[in-house]
């Protein structure tokens, strides 16, 4: 059974990063934004920049959400990104939400992600990358695992391209829960794309 809901998450995801395919993010002009150190609380002093749409603000602009996964109200408390912020994303089980494609170099750009998991405390959330060179998908790579409880904290740093096929231009990243006990949410997504991009 876990095996033929891995399967179908892999096609799902294939399928999703097909349709929500952008030109223009897999160009070779990147602009990333204005940097700031949204993590320097937990000892992580690198320059990150918000994905697009994840602060969740505009609703899921950008994003595409399956299964599920809605935006709410109720951000998360650090407020990042902005203290009017007022939204995060839920993730109920079976479902799962994709970034839209943004430009990675190849070397070591990592991810962040503020997380709150109001299930069991033994529920983990599942990260996928997936790259994409100028004709499409190249791979998709597991990112693993982690858990987190109630209270909104960072993510552990999460290595964006670890492995990424030759050719890769730009990633998305899709998150689900890997199990069917967590009641996860989660917002303001960064990347650090500081390094060979």
């Amino acid at each position: 059974m876990r095996a033929r809901i891995g399967v179908a998450l892999v096609a799902a995801i294939v399928a999703l990063a097909a349709a929500s395919a952008s030109p223009a993010a897999t160009s070779s002009s990147c602009y990333y934004g204005q940097s700031t150190h949204p993590f320097a609380s937990w000892g992580d002093v690198a320059s990150y920049t918000l994905v697009p749409g994840a602060s969740f603000e505009s609703g899921a602009a950008g994003w595409t959400l399956s299964g599920g996964a809605h935006v709410v109200l109720g951000n998360e408390s650090y407020y990042a990104n902005s203290r009017s912020d007022y939204h995060s994303l839920s993730l109920p089980a079976g479902s799962w939400a994709t970034t839209p494609p943004f430009c990675v170099g190849l070397s070591r750009p990592t991810i962040r992600v503020f997380v709150a998991n109001g299930g069991s405390s033994s529920s983990r959330l599942r990260v996928k990358v997936v790259f994409r060179g100028l004709l499409g998908v190249l791979g998709i790579l597991d990112g693993g695992t982690f858990g987190a409880g109630p209270a909104w904290n960072a993510s552990p740093v999460m290595l964006a391209t670890m492995n990424a096929p030759l050719g890769t231009k730009s990633a998305q990243f899709v998150f689900t829960p890997a199990d069917s006990s967590g009641v996860w949410r989660i917002d303001d997504l960064y990347v650090d794309p500081w390094v060979n991009v």
